[in-house]
Formats: C-alpha cells, structure tokens, sequence
C-alpha cells in the first residue's frame, strides 16, 4: 500500500510539471494595436537579447536583423543588453582551435546587429561563454572579453570586468530618467572551477557575500530613479531549467522519462533552478530584490521568451526571460498576466513618463506580447 501511495505521489508532483502544449506557428500571438502612450513620450529603451550564440551572420540572424532595425530607431536614448551564452557551445577558443572561425563567427554577427548604433551595449557573460562550466572556464571566458572589447572599440562593455560576480552598474537613461542597470555574472556562483576570488571555500564564500552587499546597495540606491538587474541565469522559469517539460518528455522512453523529469525538479543538473548552489543563489537574489520597489530582473539561459510577475501587492517584482535570440526550447504556458512563448526573437523594456512596458519580438517582426509592468513607477520624475 505504501508502494502505491508513494508512486502516486511521485506521479502527482510529475504531472504538475506538466502543461497543456504551447502554440502552434499558426497560433502565435500578435499584438496588431498596441496599447502603449505614443511612442513620442517614450523617455527610454532597453532592448534584451539572450543566447545569441548560434546566429548565423551572412545573411544576418533574422532576430537580429528585426532587432538591428529597432536599435536604429532607437538610436541614443536606448541601450542593449546581450543577456550571456554568446558563443556555443563551449565560448571563445584560442586561435588557431578548429572551432575558432566558426565561433568568432557568432560574435561578429552580434557585432553587426550594433554597427553604427548610438546607444549604449552591454555584454555579459553566460555558462557556455565559461566553456560550459568546464576547467578552462575563466582563460575562455576572459578571452571573449577581450576579444569583444577590442573588436567593438566601445571601451568597457564586456561586465562585470574579468570575470568576476560583479555587481557592474551602468548609469543609462537621460536627463528625464536617471537608470541604472545592474550587471552580474550569474555563472560565477554556478561555476566550479577556478574563478576570481574564490580560492578556497570560505574565500568564495566571502567573496559571494561581498558582491550580494554590493548588489543591495546597488539595488537600495535611492539616488536613481529606476533599476535594471541583468544576469544570465533566471531565478524564476516556466522552462526546462525551471523543471517544466512538455507530456512527450514524460512517454520517452516509457517511465524513465517521468523519472529525468523528476530528476531535474528535485535535484537537477548544476543549471537548473532546483539544483543546491543554483537554488542558494536565487535565494540570495529573491531577498535583495524585495528591497526595491518596482524591481524588473532580465535574463536569458531558457531558450524562450517569458515574463512572470506576482500577485502580491507588497512584491513588485517583474521577471523577464529573454533567451531565444538564435535557439529556441520549451515553455510552459502560464496564466496571464504572465506570458510564455517557444520563439525566436528579443524583449524591450519601455520606459515612459508613468509606466514601463515589456514587449517581445519574434525574428519575423511580429509583437507577440506587450504589458504595463507598473502602473505608477516610483521616482520618475515628471517631464518639464
């Protein structure tokens, strides 16, 4: 009896990980009238681009040649964030490497997609641009800084410098809106080999306490009017690093495939959400973020676009998962007002005099989703 009970139980949390199959290409969603203030009012933008890793660069990666036109536009009152995973599938390798070529490759098609744009960029770093998590992780991940730096002669726009946690901040917006955006190296937590000030174990966990006191203190500042956390790594997804996992999943192969789901919601891989250190993380991150109020955190590493926010009053955290630039997985469709989508394509936060506006683009140009993630902004000072 207790057998059964306990498969049942099993079988039960499974099935909750379950849900209902996402659109079809027929039944992607478009915003055909957007609801936004006219664009003349638009103070600020800020476009997220994650896991553009795989672009092809002649032609152009179809959701950076839409995102290219979009920067154009934009021009100076907007910045891009290039949200990590920037080279797959194990970074930047040392010249001459038989993957060399074709990795410089996917960078200059990123390169390309900011040629001759005003505004400021930002590249931050993902778990693959740290060969994946392997012994060379920081010579390859260092490597790709400089080699983005030099390449785009925009000064320092690889953060946080060198490899370590950060937190970076960026002071963006303009004289109607003082931004900061506060720029972490999520997979320095995640990595297990060598890393900047992580020697031995108190050493990182002295280190890791220092950047979470920087990083609230960044987050606290009242001195700005809004902040903008980036990261590669989400702490909340409705992806497969989330433990979310379509039906076919669970029927191959028979019965193992419900355990790899299990799996991967109870322990998971060092990437996945559920896992010790990645959950550690999040913990760390979900506290800071309650001290600031609207808070929006931007990530890539789920290859979807999602945005997930919370009910709860007293907890204006805005969540938004933009990791589809050049590949796509998975998502689980969620309960509006949050939004998730299996295509490729981009975020743009909006800011404007009363509101902020999230919306994604897919790589044919369509708006798939657009919403008011605040009602009142706090700070935004009136327009003279």
């Amino acid at each position: 009896m207790k057998k059964l009970l306990s498969i049942f139980i099993v079988m039960a949390f499974v099935g909750g990980c379950v849900s209902t199959k996402p659109p079809s290409v027929d039944e992607v969603p478009v915003v055909e009238q957007s609801r936004q203030p006219d664009e003349s009012e638009r103070i600020y933008s800020v476009f997220l681009v994650g896991d553009a890793g795989d672009s092809s660069l002649d032609p152009l990666e179809p959701s950076l040649a839409i995102l290219r036109e979009q920067l154009q536009e934009a021009g100076e009152q907007s910045a891009v964030i290039f949200l990590g995973d920037n080279v797959y599938p194990h970074g930047l390798p040392p010249e001459g490497h038989r993957r060399r070529t074709e990795s410089e490759m996917f960078l200059q098609a990123q390169f390309k997609t900011v040629e001759n744009y005003a505004g400021q960029v930002v590249f931050l770093a993902g778990n693959h641009d740290w060969k994946s998590s392997s012994r060379e992780g920081l010579e390859y991940l260092q490597r790709q800084e400089r080699f983005v730096e030099e390449s785009l002669n925009r000064g320092n726009v690889f953060l946080p410098d060198n490899g370590q946690p950060g937190p970076a901040v960026v002071k963006a917006g303009n004289e109607k809106l003082n931004l900061s955006i506060v720029v972490l190296d999520t997979q320095w937590w995640l990595h297990p080999h060598k890393k900047p000030g992580a020697e031995t174990d108190s050493a990182f966990e002295a280190s890791s306490k220092q950047a979470i006191q920087k990083l609230r203190a960044a987050v606290t500042d009242e001195e700005v009017d809004q902040v903008l956390v980036a990261g590669h790594h989400p702490i909340y997804s409705n992806g497969t690093n989330g433990g979310k996992f379509p039906l076919k999943t669970h029927l191959v192969p028979p019965v193992g495939g419900s355990l790899y789901v299990l799996y991967r919601n109870l322990v998971g891989t060092a990437q996945d959400i559920s896992s010790g250190n990645y959950g550690k993380f999040k913990a760390q991150l979900a506290s800071v973020f309650m001290e600031r109020d609207p808070l929006i955190y931007a990530s890539g590493h789920d290859h979807n676009l999602q945005y997930i926010t919370f009910g709860d009053k007293r907890r204006n955290q805005y969540y938004i998962v933009s990791g589809s630039a050049s590949v796509s997985s998975y998502v689980r469709t969620p309960e509006s007002p949050n939004f998730g989508i299996q295509q490729k394509g981009f975020g743009v936060l909006h800011y404007y005099k009363n509101s902020i506006w999230v919306e994604f683009w897919n790589e044919k140009g369509n708006r798939l989703f657009e919403q008011q993630v605040s009602v009142q902004p706090k700070n935004i000072p009136v327009a003279k």
